[in-house]
Formats: C-alpha cells, structure tokens, sequence
C-alpha cells in the first residue's frame, strides 16, 4: 500500500540489516496535481505542479547523495504499462554505496530544507531497496 514514510519498524529494518554491500532503490512515485507548500515555505503560493515541486527536491538530493558517493540513476515519467497496472506517475532509481550512505543523506545539513519540496509535490509513493546483482553492464 502506497505510503508518504516509512514506518519506524521499516526504517529500522533497514538501518540495522547486516547487508554491508550496495543498495539501490526503485521509487515508484505519485504526485499533487498542483504543489502544496506550507504557508512558512518561501515557495508557498507558486502555481507549480506537484511533479515540478518534486523534482526540485530530486535535484538537491541528488547532489547531497553524491557527497557520500550516491548517484541518481534515472528520473523518468511513467508512459504506459506493458505488463500489469497500476497508477504511478513516475519512476526514481537511486544507487548508494552502503544503507549508511542512503542514511547519511538523510542527516544531510540540507535536507530539511530539500525536503519541503518532497513534501509539496509528493501525494505518495512505494519504495522498494534491492541488492544489486548486476549494475552498469556488470555482475556486483
């Protein structure tokens, strides 16, 4: 079931799983049809899209995540479903050395502030982190 956060228990299954290895994370994505920031938000007001909100937020994630050796592998809107269904309007790939670095960009010193822009576009999402076994053309 789509979510906005993950639980606690989610959260600490992950931070505490013994996988020392890569992690990448498959976001299936869906958005506000127009972006709602809080009346505090600098942005709050603008008449954006919740997918323009979102990728604001995408952009300064991304380069937080390169601070620790993560990489965005792709941001791409849905175009259609070829097996199955569903009701997604995006897809985000992100690629981290370690869980530890996925968290440490979390703790980034900006990603509170990144974050209003998740908040604002973001209605829902799913996130599901896989163990590469193959990346770039190659078996890990």
């Amino acid at each position: 079931m789509p979510a906005f956060q993950p639980t606690a228990a989610q959260f600490r299954a992950f931070r505490d799983d013994p996988h020392a290895g890569p992690v990448a994370q498959v976001n299936l994505l869906k958005f506000r049809v127009r972006a709602e920031y809080l009346p505090s938000d600098p942005e709050h007001g603008e008449s954006i899209s919740g997918r323009d909100a979102y990728q604001r937020y995408s952009e300064a994630f991304t380069r937080a995540a390169a601070e620790v050796g993560g990489t965005t592998l792709l941001l791409g809107d849905t175009e259609r479903y070829f097996i199955g269904g569903g009701d997604w309007d995006s897809v985000l790939v992100n690629h981290f050395p370690t869980r530890q670095a996925f968290i440490a960009t979390l703790n980034h010193r900006d990603y509170k502030d990144m974050s209003r822009h998740r908040e604002a576009g973001l209605l829902c999402q799913d996130l599901i982190v896989t163990r590469p076994t193959w990346a770039n053309g190659e078996k890990v």
